[in-house]
């Protein structure tokens, strides 16, 4: 089992042997592994779900983002773990299969990943559209919406791109991410100039309530592009220790942007104009502060929805091919000796993407792939719980995530169930059409295992 996938936004595949702080050999070293992890995080996410976010936690966002942090750490503390433990280039799927010996669990994570990272471009595509719309401000063009039809076009253009070659590069990703969270960080720090110069700065523990700890559940999904760095370790000088580095340092980093940013827009937007338009909250922030300052946290925003949706596609696709290889999916889907990314695969992905952006709303595509990515990082800290005895590890950050992971889980599931029942239902329609899919495939090759051997014998 190779490596599963870089599902990250914000973050590329490959290398051009020329790193910032790379080696005589092309590996890259502790510095590109940090901006990657950065940018990986923020990238687009911060962007597509922060507003979602803000509309659950009100002021105390931060508070949520915080604590979320905490559960992705001790998820990231196991990844490492496990990582070091096995011999596969690292990923999920790998530590699954080489760890528990389970193809079938490993299987079922595999197909999680995959339309997780399918509702997570959705929601990249989804934002892309949104600032798009917002900029140009035009609504409708002949009685078509241009969200949409932005959204469907940013998706067309770099399955296009992919299937002619020109997937994700690492030579720019790497600068990219760094523009782009410099900008939305000096859009934070900026915001919390002008708040305290006006006075408006509330941490807001006087609404203390449920809230922030359901909308730390349904900000995980901005945190899932920290398994970029896993699944490019090969490009690194020493990985398993610039690896451990990278990502210990880039989550707090990522997380005080966040944490930041998300207090800076609470505390300059009223709290029933988020509510009625989150998606654009950071435009409308900025826009308080500076048209300038909104100028360039649009172009920031579409630059980094757009790279975000192109690394995720481009990676998913080579992801889903070493998924094929293993028997996971099915291959028809794909040819898993391609030299590059599957032409077929990338079609099946791109077509699953553009039919989720357009017939989904932000709320739900955030939430549904907050879901499959809640389960996956627990999912990963419950697996180095249990081999505990094989892998050196402390057992309290894996218990931390696990825990942590599983209450995150069920407290989305009932704010959809009590709050959202549209999007309950669409995530549970999903989950079942995924899993019986999933059961038929894995039923009927263990059939043909089974004829296959029984005509051996004949």
């Amino acid at each position: 089992m190779s490596d599963d996938g870089n599902g990250g936004g914000g973050g590329g595949n490959g290398t051009d042997g020329n790193g910032d702080d790379g080696n005589e050999d092309g590996q890259f070293g502790v510095g590109t592994a940090v901006a990657l992890g950065v940018g990986g995080i923020v990238g687009g996410g911060i962007y597509a779900a922060i507003g979602i976010v803000v509309a659950a936690a009100g002021i105390l966002t931060w508070f949520a983002y915080a604590l979320a942090t905490v559960v992705v750490f001790c998820c990231a503390y196991s990844y490492i773990k496990l990582n070091d433990a096995t011999e596969s280039s690292g990923g999920s799927v790998s530590y699954i299969e080489e760890l528990t010996d389970r193809s079938t669990v490993a299987g079922v994570v595999g197909w999680t990943l995959v339309v997780g990272y399918v509702g997570t471009m959705a929601m990249y595509a989804y934002a892309f559209g949104m600032y798009g719309q917002m900029m140009i401000g035009i609504e409708y063009v002949f009685g078509l919406p241009v969200r949409q039809f932005l959204s469907i076009g940013l998706v067309a253009a770099f399955v296009g791109l992919n299937l002619l070659g020109a997937g994700a590069s690492a030579a720019v990703e790497r600068y990219l991410v760094i523009v782009q969270a410099g900008i939305i960080a000096a859009f934070g720090m900026i915001g919390f100039w002008y708040g305290a110069a006006n006075y408006q700065l509330d941490l807001g523990f006087s609404q203390f309530g449920f809230n922030p700890l359901l909308a730390a559940s349904v900000s995980f999904v901005s945190f899932e592009g920290g398994q970029l760095l896993f699944y490019d370790q090969d490009q690194f000088d020493d990985p398993d220790e610039t690896l451990a580095k990278g990502v210990y340092i880039s989550i707090p980093i990522a997380a005080a942007i966040y944490i930041l940013v998300g207090f800076v827009i609470t505390t300059l937007l009223p709290e029933e104009v988020i509510a009625a338009q989150p998606e654009p909250a950071l435009l409308y922030g900025s826009l308080l502060i500076s048209k300038w300052l909104a100028l360039a946290v649009g172009i920031a925003g579409l630059i980094s929805t757009a790279s975000a949706l192109n690394s995720t596609l481009f990676s998913e696709a080579l992801f889903a091919k070493n998924l094929i290889s293993d028997g996971i999916l099915p291959d028809n889907m794909g040819d898993p000796e391609a030299d590059a990314a599957p032409g077929r695969t990338v079609l099946v992905i791109g077509t699953l993407t553009a039919a989720f952006t357009a017939f989904g709303s932000l709320e739900a595509v955030v939430e549904f792939a907050s879901l499959a990515f809640i389960v996956v990082f627990g999912s990963m800290s419950a697996l180095a719980l249990t081999v505990r005895d094989e892998v050196d590890l402390n057992p309290l950050p894996p218990l931390l995530g696990a825990i942590g992971s599983a209450a995150f889980f069920v407290m989305l599931t009932w704010y959809l169930y009590s709050q959202l029942p549209a999007v309950f239902w669409l995530v549970v329609a999903i989950a079942a059409v995924v899993f019986a899919v999933e059961g038929m495939y894995f039923k009927r090759q263990t059939l043909s295992e089974g004829i296959r051997t029984i005509e051996k014998r004949i």
